[in-house]
Order: C-alpha cells, then sequence, then structure tokens
C-alpha cells in the first residue's frame, strides 16, 4: 500500500546544523554512495511507500522511494517541528526494491 502525505512536511527535509547527522547518513558509510539530494528525492518520491513503526514513544517513519535516477533507497526519518528529519539511509535491497517497482 502507497501512502503519500500531502502536509506542511513533504518539502521540509532537514539536516542537523552541526552536521553530525550529514556525517552520520552521509559520510560515515561512504560504501553507501548516498548524497544529500538523493535522501530528499526518496523522500518526495509521489510513488514512495511509507510505513511507520512507534519506538519508545517515537514514531519512526520508513520510506521506500527512488531518487531522480531510479535508486530505490530506504530512508527513516521522525517528525520534528522543522520537518522530516533523516535519522537513517540506505539502498533499498532486493525484496524492498521488487516491493516498491511492484
Amino acid at each position: 500500500m502507497r501512502t503519500m502525505h500531502h502536509d506542511r512536511h513533504l518539502l521540509c527535509i532537514y539536516f542537523v546544523s552541526d552536521k553530525s547527522n550529514r556525517r552520520h547518513l552521509i559520510e560515515d558509510h561512504p560504501e553507501r554512495g548516498i548524497t544529500q539530494s538523493e535522501v530528499e528525492e526518496a523522500l518526495a518520491d509521489p510513488q514512495r511507500i511509507e510505513t511507520a513503526e512507534i519506538r519508545t514513544g517515537v514514531a519512526y517513519h520508513t520510506v521506500i522511494g527512488a531518487t531522480a535516477h531510479g535508486r530505490p533507497l530506504i530512508v527513516v526519518w521522525v517528525d520534528r517541528p522543522a520537518g522530516r528529519f533523516p535519522v537513517h539511509a540506505r539502498p533499498a535491497g532486493r525484496r524492498s526494491a521488487r516491493r516498491y517497482y511492484s
């Protein structure tokens, strides 16, 4: 089931200004080859599949979305007052990619 959100968070994606979040997502895992713009593209993908899970009182949203070049990514984000705050990103595995493209 594809879930699309039409709210104030659709284009409000942000990274911590101290760069620790960007470093965690992008720089700490060069083997993943993910850029900040790819994370943003996957979160804004109109065909994305989005689910949510509550853990320790926090809603973690998981998105399977594609970049502008069609690369499927999994991005986990939490809701903050300023918008979507990505906390994890990785290339989608075969099972997730099949789910996205089916």
